[in-house]
């Protein structure tokens, strides 16, 4: 009992980390969604895949820290995690996505180009 007392505070920045993990997962779909917002089949697929994702999440961090105990403290770990993640972060993690993927899309831009790409291609 003593033991399981002394894990709390672990336990709940734990679901804290996790929840802040999970935020940039919504300001990730919060992306997709802006960027298709005409094809609401995929900003459908992308809305179940983002809370499957979430709840695995969860999970997987509720098996790894507290061998499958949830806790009222581990549910408002998470949700406090993912609250403060949009609150604070997710204007600098939204524009470092943009420029990531910015970067990504010249990035194939050039080597559509370039001969190798035609070859691989072929």
């Amino acid at each position: 009992m003593l033991f399981e007392t002394l894990l709390q505070g672990k336990i709940f920045l734990c679901t804290l980390y996790f929840g802040l993990v999970c935020g940039i997962l919504l300001t990730i779909k919060k992306i997709v969604d802006r960027s298709l917002k005409n094809k609401k089949v995929i900003v459908i697929i992308a809305d179940v895949l983002s809370f499957v994702l979430s709840t695995v999440l969860f999970l997987i961090c509720i098996n790894l820290f507290n061998f499958g105990e949830i806790r009222l403290y581990e549910v408002v770990g998470f949700v406090t995690g993912i609250i403060l993640q949009q609150i604070s972060l997710d204007k600098l993690v939204e524009k470092f996505l943009q420029m990531l993927y910015n970067i990504i899309v010249k990035l194939f831009a050039k080597l559509k180009k370039s001969k190798i790409f035609g070859k691989v291609l072929k």
